[in-house]
């Protein structure tokens, strides 16, 4: 949400609820961004493998 939206228009109970919300999202995008890098890492790897072991195969 916009930041002039939650200080003007909700009350404290919500502006906290927001933020917290928000922080533990961030958190969420993190984790999941982390684990996305490592699952392309490990497929990149896997890609190299099989690339390598075809051509060994063929000579």
């Amino acid at each position: 949400m916009k930041k002039w939206f939650q200080e003007r228009f909700l009350p404290m109970w919500a502006k906290e609820s927001v933020l917290r919300d928000n922080r533990l999202l961030l958190q969420q995008n993190q984790a999941l961004s982390q684990r996305v890098k490592e699952l392309k890492a490990y497929i990149r790897g896997m890609q190299a493998g099989i690339r390598r072991k075809r051509q060994e195969e063929t000579k």
